[in-house]
């Protein structure tokens, strides 16, 4: 009998066993959405509300990680460069429940370059009491670069997952969710820089991109994890 070199489909219960263990892993990963916006955001109205003088209106997040801000380590660390790393893990079981397109691999892209310059934002902080930037460091420059790269596509990524959605025919009020919260982020960022940081409260328009933007994981892991949590009991 001559053989006909194909291989035997692998047994169902050895498939159904990896499509469990891919989802587990997704929704492992998924966590990470939801713990980057609350440690981002919980750290700065804590550590805000710790530094004396720091107003949440007037200064920047950097400020909380100054040389003299009473818990600089902290905040370049946990509240910055830890939730870097974290919505780069994120963009995996976020890519996975996005509808395809362009604009999903844009918007993947875009949370990673994020995530990845968040981190270096809180590995070189800025380096001058206050953040002052009337003579910079290199390291300062650094810190700069990356923060606006950081809150750049961030904002962007939120708004081109917006786009994706409102054209898909997911949850209409996700897509709606998602295409305001990306708006106001990027307006709250080309107000800021449109004005050369000139604006009467720069801390509040950098917070209300940060605040929308991570709202917008937050709101995104929550349904990742409720689409994980379907199709495990499949």
């Amino acid at each position: 009998m001559r053989c006909s070199g194909r291989r035997a489909p692998p047994p169902i219960a050895d498939v159904r066993r990896h499509f469990q263990f891919m989802v587990a892993v997704m929704r492992t990963l998924a966590w990470a959405g939801i713990l980057a916006p609350l440690l981002r955001l919980g750290l700065i109205g804590v550590l805000g509300a710790l530094h004396p003088g720091y107003s949440q209106s007037r200064d920047f997040i950097s400020e909380l990680g100054a040389p003299d801000a009473p818990y600089a380590d902290l905040m370049n660390f946990a509240g910055i460069a830890a939730v870097g790393a974290f919505l780069v893990l994120f963009t995996l079981p976020l890519r996975r429940s996005q509808p395809p397109g362009p604009l999903r691999t844009l918007g993947t892209l875009l949370l990673a370059i994020s995530g990845i310059a968040f981190m270096a934002v809180g590995l070189l902080p800025c380096d001058q009491p206050g953040c002052a930037i009337e003579l910079p460091s290199r390291s300062m420059q650094a810190h700069v670069l990356a923060g606006l790269i950081a809150m750049t596509t961030q904002s962007l990524a939120v708004l081109a997952f917006g786009l994706r959605l409102v054209a898909g025919s997911g949850i209409r009020w996700y897509a709606a969710a998602s295409l305001v919260l990306g708006s106001i982020a990027v307006l709250a960022l080309a107000t800021l820089f449109g004005s050369g940081l000139r604006i009467p409260m720069p801390g509040l328009a950098q917070k209300t991109m940060q605040v929308s933007a991570d709202l917008w994981v937050l709101l995104s892991a929550v349904l990742v994890l409720r689409s994980s949590r379907t199709g495990a009991q499949r």
